[in-house]
């Protein structure tokens, strides 16, 4: 594209006079992926590219691809590659329904994984030599450093390693939001509160990789949160409940620091602890919700630390319009920060996320449907959860209008095991595992956190495992502790007879 064609708002984003060259088209930078290749993207539920995937999804030229990619989840990123039969192998986190159903089917391969290790695995040359990164940015300043738009995840650290980069300068996104993130941190760098910023607000990039640069207007639109249906705030309030007990117990302090997984349950704890009266709380975490600004806000959170921001259309407004405000309490750095271990630990957080089911052991799926079906992958839960101060997983006592139990003899795939699970809360309590034995954390978990019409059967499976197995350390009975999810193929429910 000629430099006179390009538009001045364009330019005023193009702080390099000669990268202004190698400004094109979606489809002509799309055109220098060839099939077979490794490309890796920027993004979460925000941040991604889409101009690009969506013309390799379109001119379908490109076959045979692998995709590592944080957690790009929209229509115009990897559902319109999957859907355009393009993938041979995704890597990351899988949370895009047309994606999802795809890999049911076969269509192409993915492997899950705990979202910290990506960085490390990307460096390590995991995935094979990666030949395009693509990155959405906001802004390229005078040296050719990049500003991303919402989201830090891997984009560091793909732009570091990729053999040529393509980037989506995404006007939508206002080049003001440089400030937001902080790059250029060792993984072992202790960030002693989340506001802290010991790097530098940009990603610095060898110039001489640069080989396309796509304009864009598109907005982020993908993302929303379902209807709170009343349940959610029920497992809220006993969320709540738990933590107003450790404080009072002299375990928590009052203006304690947490990480808070997506979803609806997520935002209905901050509305809890909003309508409890907390304040000056410290959020480190890996998403951060609509619910999470409104608590910035308010004061509830008074600092925080995220790899993204998901966020739903209404609220990009508001970031944009307090752009200041929202800078000085919040940061975006990237995954193996956010994630890492070192940062968890010496932060002491309450991690709370979200299970699919729970077995009366306190071993949690998160991913799986009936053990074989993907739903979505596992995220960052387990890098949160193994090494919190509290890890604390939440989940409906059952689903399908109460033909699944939540709460079963024995998970058919385990995302985080019981050493690594300290509460699970449902609706109808809590069961606080710590410091206690595997028949204990049965009896708990049946008792506090099974819905009623299950918890005789329940009991009925523990006994009759205990009757079995003698003095074992913990019982099960392996002819029957996958029948409750056979029962449900065969009948459609698991409810016992």
């Amino acid at each position: 594209m000629l430099t006179e064609k390009i538009s001045a708002s364009a330019k005023e984003r193009i702080l390099l006079p000669e990268l202004l060259d190698i400004v094109m088209s979606a489809e002509e930078a799309a055109s220098m992926i060839k099939s077979g290749m490794t490309i890796c993207t920027s993004g979460f539920g925000t941040g991604y590219p889409k101009a690009i995937p969506t013309a390799l999804a379109e001119s379908k030229h490109a076959k045979n691809l692998t995709l590592v990619n944080g957690a790009a989840r929209g229509e115009s990123h990897l559902g319109a590659m999957s859907h355009a039969g393009i993938l041979k192998n995704f890597f990351g986190f899988l949370y895009n329904e047309g994606a999802r159903n795809e890999v049911n089917a076969g269509s192409f391969q993915f492997s899950d994984l705990h979202l910290g290790q990506l960085i490390s695995k990307i460096k390590n040359g995991v995935y094979g030599k990666v030949e395009y990164a693509i990155i959405e940015c906001c802004k390229i300043k005078e040296d050719g450093s990049i500003v991303p738009t919402l989201s830090a995840g891997t984009a560091e650290a793909i732009a570091e390693v990729a053999e040529k980069i393509l980037l989506e300068v995404n006007l939508s996104i206002p080049a003001e939001v440089e400030g937001f993130h902080d790059f250029g941190l060792d993984p072992f760098t202790l960030i002693k509160s989340p506001a802290d910023r010991p790097g530098v607000p940009y990603i610095k990039v060898d110039t001489s990789k640069i080989a396309g640069i796509v304009i864009t207007d598109i907005p982020d639109t993908d993302l929303f949160y379902p209807e709170i249906a009343p349940i959610y705030n029920q497992i809220a309030e006993q969320v709540v409940s738990l933590l107003d007990k450790e404080i009072s117990e002299g375990r928590l302090p009052e203006q304690f620091t947490f990480q808070s997984g997506m979803g609806v349950v997520a935002n209905c704890v901050m509305l809890g602890l909003m309508n409890k009266g907390y304040k000056g709380l410290k959020m480190y975490t890996e998403v951060l919700s609509d619910q999470a600004l409104y608590a910035i806000k308010e004061g509830i959170i008074s600092e925080a630390t995220t790899t993204t921001l998901d966020i739903t259309p209404l609220f990009f407004d508001d970031v944009f319009d307090n752009l200041e405000f929202y800078k000085k309490r919040l940061v975006l750095r990237p995954l193996n920060i956010t994630n890492g271990a070192t940062q968890i630990i010496s932060n002491e957080l309450v991690s709370m996320n979200t299970a699919w089911e729970v077995d009366i052991y306190g071993n949690v799926n998160s991913s799986h449907a009936m053990g074989t079906q993907m739903i979505n992958g596992l995220g960052g839960s387990n890098d949160y959860s193994r090494n919190s101060k509290i890890s604390i997983f939440t989940t409906p006592s059952t689903a399908k209008r109460g033909l699944i139990s939540c709460i079963v003899p024995m998970v058919p795939h385990v995302d985080s095991t019981e050493h690594d699970v300290d509460v699970i809360a449902t609706e109808w309590g809590y069961a606080d595992l710590r410091g206690k034995s595997p028949k204990e954390r049965a009896m708990t978990i049946i008792d506090n956190c099974a819905h009623p019409d299950y918890r005789a059967a329940l009991h009925e499976y523990f006994d009759g495992a205990v009757a079995l197995c003698g003095p074992c350390q913990t019982p099960h009975d392996l002819s029957k502790s996958l029948s409750w999810h056979q029962k449900f193929l065969e009948t459609g429910s698991m409810k016992q007879d």
